[in-house]
């Protein structure tokens, strides 16, 4: 088979459409056609092909996921699972993870450090919150568990207490009860919100 004709596509500049042997073959976009050399009058195999439209399919998923960056930091599990629902092939979606997180622009470690700044700084949440919501993201456990510890979630509770319940009288036992369940309710480990509340009550 010869490539007997590289046309640029007037709809889009970056793309050409390759004709092999006087036919229309496909399209490719022009940084696959340089990437892989393809010039007219050259010899052109069925694997040779495979390979360009393999390549063009992994950038589309590259461009889709620089896309889906643009708006917030994703999990490495998050994206791979936004990439198939979007309809990608599963192993090309891990091979372009795969240089993601080895270029680090998927990070793990990284993305659940923002998260827990977030919800420490920005919207205070307690850590069986943060637990399970990141396990949801697919967050390794010992990634996690580091995270977790680093956090002072007494002080961030005890803030908050100050901050956003600061119109509750907790020697009230009915005030008590709804600072309680609002606590609760962010996901603050049970222990911690007694003792805060406990310690608040003495001050």
């Amino acid at each position: 088979m010869k490539i007997s004709k590289i046309e640029t596509q007037k709809k889009n500049k970056k793309r050409s459409t390759i004709y092999i042997d006087g036919q229309y073959a496909f399209g490719l976009a022009n940084e696959i056609v340089l990437k892989f050399d393809l010039h007219e009058g050259d010899e052109i195999t069925d694997d040779l092909i495979q390979n360009a439209l393999l390549e063009q399919e992994r950038q589309k998923i590259r461009e889709r996921a620089f896309r889906i960056l643009h708006y917030r930091k994703r999990s490495i599990q998050e994206m791979k699972n936004r990439l198939l629902t979007i309809g990608f092939d599963g192993r090309l979606v891990d091979e372009v993870i795969a240089g993601f997180v080895r270029d680090q622009i998927l990070d793990d470690a990284s993305f659940a450090k923002a998260y827990v700044s977030d919800y420490t700084n920005l919207r205070p949440k307690g850590n069986i919150f943060i637990s399970r919501e990141l396990a949801k993201k697919g967050i390794p456990r010992k990634v996690i568990e580091t995270m977790v510890r680093a956090r002072d979630e007494s002080l961030i509770a005890k803030d908050f207490l100050r901050d956003k319940l600061s119109h509750l009288k907790i020697d009230d036992p009915k005030d008590r009860q709804k600072a309680i369940r609002r606590l609760l309710a962010r996901g603050f480990t049970p222990g911690v919100v007694y003792d805060v509340l406990d310690n608040n009550e003495k001050h």
